[in-house]
C-alpha cells in the first residue's frame, strides 16, 4: 500500500506560495518534469494506439508515480503495466481497474501480497507463467486462497530473457493451466526488447501472432476474450504493424506496453523515436512528437580551473547507465535563462558530483544553476521521492510523489 510523502523530502509547503526554480525557490539538486511536454506526450501516444487500433497499458515502473497514472488512465488507457506487486498496489490505488504485471509472479510472500489486494480492490488482473512447476504453485496457492488467477504465456526467444521458446513446450503448458480451476489462461505476451534487429523484432511478433491463433484454435484459453500483448519503449510501432486488424481475429485483444515515452530523455529513447518516425508514416502524421520533459536541476558547486566545473549533482540524482546527463539550460544568479554552451558535456559521474567541461572562457559562476537533461528516464525517477511538476516559466506548480 503506497501513503502519502509528506514530511521531510517534499515540497507541499512550497508551492502554496511563489515557486520557482530559476528563481532559487527550490533546494537544488531537484528533478523537474515539463507539465507541457508530459500532457504532450500521453496524448501524443493514446493518439497513436487508437489510430494504429491497439489499446494501450504504459508500464508504470518508469515513474511509479501515481499521478502521473492518473493521467494516462484519463487518457484512454487499457491498463496499468507493472513488474511487481508492490508496483500493482500503486497502480490499484491510483484508480487502474485493470493491471498487467508483465513478469511472472513468483514466491509465497508475493503471492499472497497479490491475494490480499484482488480480496481488496475490484480489479482485472494478469500476470505471466513460462514454467510448468510455477504454474502448479500458483494453482495450488490461489485455490485455498478462493481467487481465480488470470494468466498470460510468456514467449521467449533462445538466448533472451523469460518466455517459452519451445512450441511443444507451450502446449503442454496450457494444457497444465487448464487443469486447474483457480487459473484461468487468458492471453500471450512477448517482450521484443531482447532483440537487436527490426526483421527479429518482426519475425519473433509475428510467430507471437500465429502461436496465439493456434491456440485459440485449440480452445486453450478460458476467456471469452483473449489478450496479445507486447511493446516495449523502442519497438512499438513494429507491434501495431504486427498486431494490426487484419492480423487479428475477432476475439484478440492487442495491447501494447511502451512505458518511457511519457518523459521521453535525451539519449536511446530519443534515438529510438527517431527510428520509429523514420519508419512508420502514422507516427510522422500525429502532428506533433515526444518530448524530453525530465530534468535535473542542480547548482555549480566549485570551478577548481578554467574550463572544468563541478556539478553538485551525481550518480545518486540522475541516470548514467545509457549516457552520462546533458546539459540543457544555464541559469545565472539573477534568474535569467539561456541554453547550456554547444559544447558543455559532462564527462565523469561520482556519487554527488559530476564534472562537466566547458570552454575555458566562459562565464559560469558558482552558484549557477544548470537543467540537465538524461538518457533512460527509469533509472532517474527511481532516484527521487517527488519529482517537481513546472510550467514553461519554471514555476513549480504541482508535485508527484513517487513509490518506488
Amino acid at each position: 500500500m503506497y501513503t502519502v510523502n509528506k514530511g521531510l523530502g517534499t515540497n507541499d509547503a512550497l508551492i502554496q506560495g511563489d515557486c520557482n526554480v530559476a528563481k532559487q525557490q527550490v533546494s537544488l539538486p531537484c528533478a523537474c518534469i515539463y507539465q507541457t511536454r508530459l500532457d504532450n506526450n500521453i496524448a501524443w501516444m493514446a493518439k497513436f494506439a487508437k489510430q494504429s487500433q491497439v489499446a494501450f497499458s504504459p508500464h508504470g515502473k518508469t515513474t511509479m508515480a501515481p499521478g502521473i497514472f492518473k493521467k494516462q488512465l484519463s487518457a484512454g488507457a487499457y491498463a496499468i503495466t507493472v513488474a511487481t506487486v508492490h508496483q500493482a498496489v500503486v497502480a490499484a490505488q491510483a484508480g487502474a481497474k485493470r493491471i498487467i504485471m508483465a513478469n511472472q509472479l513468483v514466491g509465497k510472500a508475493n503471492c499472497q501480497h497479490l491475494a490480499n489486494l484482488l480480496h481488496s480492490a475490484e480489479i482485472d488482473f494478469y500476470c505471466l507463467v513460462d514454467d510448468v512447476d510455477n504454474v502448479t504453485s500458483l494453482a495450488e496457492f490461489f485455490c485455498e486462497q478462493g481467487v481465480t488467477l488470470k494468466l498470460l504465456i510468456e514467449l521467449g526467444v533462445p538466448g533472451g530473457r523469460c518466455g517459452v521458446v519451445d512450441s511443444k513446450k507451450l502446449q503442454q503448458l496450457a494444457k497444465h493451466i487448464s487443469q486447474f480451476p483457480s487459473l484461468q489462461l487468458a492471453g500471450i505476451e512477448v517482450y521484443e526488447g531482447v532483440l537487436n534487429t527490426q526483421s527479429q523484432v518482426a519475425a519473433f511478433l509475428s510467430d507471437a501472432v500465429a502461436q496465439c491463433k493456434e491456440l485459440i484454435a485449440d480452445n486453450a484459453f478460458a476467456t471469452d476474450q483473449v489478450m496479445i500483448t507486447a511493446g516495449g519503449s523502442a519497438w512499438y510501432d513494429l507491434v501495431c504493424d504486427a498486431f494490426a486488424p487484419a492480423n487479428m481475429l475477432e476475439n484478440m485483444v492487442p495491447v501494447i506496453r511502451p512505458g518511457c515515452y511519457v518523459a521521453h530523455d535525451q539519449g536511446i529513447y530519443d534515438a529510438a523515436q527517431q527510428q520509429v518516425l523514420a519508419r512508420n508514416p502514422l507516427a510522422c502524421n500525429i502532428g506533433s512528437d515526444l518530448q524530453s520533459c525530465l530534468e535535473i536541476w542542480a547548482y555549480v558547486q566549485s570551478i577548481p580551473e578554467p574550463g572544468r566545473a563541478i556539478i553538485g549533482m551525481g550518480k545518486r540524482d540522475v541516470a548514467f547507465d545509457a549516457g552520462l546527463p546533458i546539459a540543457n539550460l544555464h541559469i545565472d544568479q539573477h534568474g535569467v535563462v539561456t541554453k547550456a554552451g554547444a559544447d558543455w558535456k559532462v564527462e565523469k559521474i561520482m556519487d554527488q558530483h559530476a564534472m562537466l567541461r566547458v570552454e575555458q572562457n566562459s562565464n559560469l559562476k558558482v552558484g549557477d544553476i544548470i537543467a540537465f537533461g538524461t538518457s533512460h528516464p527509469c533509472l532517474t525517477f527511481d532516484k527521487w521521492r517527488y519529482i517537481n511538476v513546472i510550467d514553461d516559466n519554471y514555476n513549480v506548480i504541482d508535485i508527484f510523489d513517487t513509490y518506488f
